[in-house]
């Protein structure tokens, strides 16, 4: 039996924010043929959207149209599984069991994805009207921590949704951001309101990266219910 404790001190977590990540199993399998895919994409969409978007470089990263998930491909419709799986799982953990996750229905509002290379950037940003967000590296290329300190090469960098502006040994904890680990068939998955961005990245290869935007619903809600 532990000793009680000398203070008199409850303690209660309060807006937590969550960041999953889990690698994907079939990637190693299934990424040559999706990385073929994509490719094809790119070549068929004569004007890329990048150039309207304030928020990304200029040069260096290409972007799709948002309806990736709906193509048909045996590649994509196995991920889009995978996806499902996991971020109901997630958000059963989140709602500490009180919802499990054969009870939810996910919806893919927008699924796009990014090649990147030549010092191409995404810069902060966040993702409105949906509640869960992801990013799946299919090809990292040669992104990775940089030789002396500094920003990761191409890496998925989220930054803290509270600002302090001020540090001392009472808020150490509170990081003010968290690099996302970077690995071929690695999904992340983070609430919608949390700011994040592709860092610039150079290599040899591409770096190839796939995003969605969800919504959650519960089983058995007719969809003109649903906002």
């Amino acid at each position: 039996m532990s000793a009680p404790s000398p203070f008199d001190l409850s303690a209660e977590m309060c807006w937590p924010t969550i960041i999953f990540h889990r690698r994907w199993q079939d990637h190693d399998r299934e990424a040559p043929g999706i990385v073929d895919y994509l490719c094809q994409l790119r070549e068929e969409q004569k004007a890329p959207l990048t150039a309207a978007i304030r928020s990304k470089s200029n040069t260096g990263i290409y972007e799709s149209h948002f309806d990736l998930f709906t193509k048909e491909h045996s590649g994509l419709k196995k991920l889009l599984g995978f996806i499902s799986q996991t971020l109901s799982a997630a958000i059963s953990h989140v709602e500490g069991g009180r919802i499990q996750p054969s009870q939810l229905d996910m919806v893919i509002t927008e699924s796009w994805f990014h090649i990147t290379n030549d010092g191409g950037f995404h810069d902060a940003h966040l993702h409105p009207n949906c509640s869960w967000c992801g990013i799946y590296y299919v090809q990292i290329g040669d992104s990775g921590p940089p030789q002396e300190g500094g920003a990761p090469n191409g890496g998925s960098r989220f930054y803290s949704p509270m600002t302090l502006g001020y540090r001392d040994p009472g808020n150490y904890y509170f990081a003010d951001e968290l690099d996302a680990p970077l690995q071929d068939g690695m999904l992340v998955l983070f609430p919608s309101y949390l700011r994040h961005s592709g860092l610039p990245y150079k290599g040899e290869r591409d770096r190839i990266v796939i995003a969605f935007n969800a919504r959650i619903f519960h089983k058995g809600v007719p969809n003109s219910l649903r906002p």
